[in-house]
């Protein structure tokens, strides 16, 4: 009798153990709140752009909605409105973020690559993306590869694009409007200015641009003065002159680099810059300067100011 008891205790002792062993390996984590959740895609960054939310460690995610999904399969790339070539914009998010975008479109490769910024950051975003028909699908890319946001829209012609922006993770959601600046033959995309270029690049180009436009926004007068080719005409108290060298160039400066022209050049784009065969525009309007790789006597080639329409 006392072995059939001590039986039943030691029974009942080891299935109390494993149903306590049981529980605490089942038992869920505590659940994280909607309210423990830092919603960064609300924010806006201090120069009004919207900033979609940022939580990868660097790794481009299949961030696919079943609506992109649905758009890229009725995208017929074989009918795509844009050619060989850069296709510039500008327009707003949300009608009062300004921006500007420019994307390329190969002969060869189907997709559409570029950038786009913000007017008042100036820093570039990638963009990636696919059109056909009316439809067009651009994807943008942070500095680390992932997608943040997507343009999703439509046009009749590439004149004007219209549609929605949105964050990842729709979150935020503004509508767009682009409208067609200029349309640039290249070969190549990330040669853009090689139409009229011998061995510079596009790099070379803006940061050129970008020196030039500090040195009228400072009014270093002599330093501008050794990147123009003489002579060069330009507008001297509204009758055009032919400039000789940079001594004549410095004692008329003000006049030349009045304050209409230096106030269209200090705002304009170091970006996405006009260009054809007889050179690259940088200004706006009717007040630009024209760029050109010059190749002087000692046969160092350089870029060079070679018009200046003020």
């Amino acid at each position: 009798m006392k072995k059939i008891l001590l039986i039943i205790i030691l029974t009942t002792m080891v299935a109390g153990c494993s149903s306590t062993t049981k529980d605490v390996k089942n038992t869920p984590e505590k659940a994280t709140t909607n309210t423990q959740i830092k919603d960064q895609s609300q924010t806006t960054s201090t120069e009004g752009q919207p900033e979609a939310e940022n939580t990868d460690q660097g790794v481009v995610k299949d961030t696919t909605s079943k609506g992109d999904s649905s758009v890229l399969k009725n995208i017929d790339e074989s009918k795509s409105q844009f050619e060989k070539g850069y296709y510039d914009y500008e327009g707003t998010i949300n009608k009062n973020i300004a921006i500007q975008m420019s994307i390329y479109k190969s002969d060869k490769d189907k997709e559409l690559v570029g950038t786009y910024f913000y007017e008042k950051q100036r820093k570039e975003i990638k963009l990636k993306g696919k059109s056909g028909g009316t439809n067009i699908i651009l994807y943008e890319y942070d500095g680390t590869g992932k997608n943040t946001a997507i343009f999703q829209g439509t046009m009749k012609t590439v004149d004007k694009i219209e549609g929605t922006w949105r964050s990842v993770d729709n979150k935020i959601s503004y509508p767009f409007t682009l409208s067609l600046k200029s349309n640039i033959v290249a070969d190549e995309y990330g040669k853009r200015y090689a139409v009229a270029l011998n061995t510079k690049s596009d790099q070379d180009v803006e940061e050129f641009a970008s020196k030039i436009k500090n040195y009228i926004v400072n009014d270093n007068k002599e330093q501008l003065a050794e990147q123009i080719k003489y002579p060069i005409n330009s507008k001297i108290d509204g009758k055009v002159v032919k400039i000789e060298n940079k001594d004549y160039f410095i004692e008329n400066y003000d006049k030349i680099i009045n304050p209409n022209y230096k106030s269209a050049i200090s705002s304009a784009f170091t970006k996405y810059l006009f260009v054809n065969y007889k050179g690259i525009m940088f200004g706006q309007n009717e007040y630009n300067m024209w760029i050109n790789e010059i190749t002087p006597t000692d046969g160092k080639a350089q870029l060079m100011i070679t018009a200046i329409n003020n």
